[in-house]
């Protein structure tokens, strides 16, 4: 699919209707709190930080959610991207809430898809690293996630997620933390992720 810019015109008959195609996305895609919404943004803002190319349009069908690409050694192998796995939670939600939401962070193994070869009977998580996103403002007045400093990232090795949790389907925020995974901001990501893959090793 060809990346479109937002300024193109929904038509009928050869004809503008009135709306362009940033209409749609404004329509659909404001509310960052929306779950559905929060985990593709996130998928950005992480492809953002790791300084890849955003021209092409994002894929849902792939094994991990961001390729990084890194040279490095796993199980004596080098290798010469990074598989990314991109999970983010948040303590406000897109509905009214009586309370803050408990942190819950999916880690669910998976089985691997393909358009040749349909999935895969391996289940097991796809990635080389997580990146666990979590939007950690709870003030709903002041709520902002397009200003990342209400952020916080945390970075743990796929390696060290299967020693800990087998084949655990989710994780709350003190059980991760409980894992020793590297805590940073935006501006930290690209060295977090390379020092998860070296204490891996």
């Amino acid at each position: 699919m060809q990346h479109l810019h937002g300024d193109e015109h929904i038509t009928f008959d050869g004809m503008p209707i009135g709306y362009m195609l940033q209409d749609f996305w404004a329509w659909n895609s404001s509310n960052l709190l929306n779950n559905t919404i929060r985990g593709a943004y996130c998928e950005f803002i992480v492809s953002a930080a790791l300084g890849l190319d955003l021209n092409d349009t994002n894929s849902d069908w792939d094994a991990y959610d961001i390729d990084f690409p890194h040279s490095w050694v796993h199980n004596r192998v080098l290798r010469d991207s990074v598989h990314i796995e991109v999970k983010s939670s948040a303590y406000l939600q897109a509905w009214e809430q009586s309370k803050p939401s408990a942190i819950q962070f999916s880690i669910r193994p998976t089985r691997a898809w393909s358009p040749q070869t349909g999935y895969d009977s391996a289940v097991k998580r796809q990635s080389d690293v997580y990146i666990f996103c979590l939007y950690h403002v709870t003030d709903r007045a002041s709520a902002d996630p397009l200003n990342l400093d209400g952020w916080d990232f945390y970075v743990l090795s796929t390696d060290a997620l299967n020693a800990h949790c087998g084949p655990q389907k989710t994780l709350s925020l003190t059980g991760l933390q409980s894992l020793n995974p590297i805590k940073t901001d935006f501006s930290g990501l690209p060295d977090a992720v390379i020092a998860s893959l070296q204490s891996s090793t």
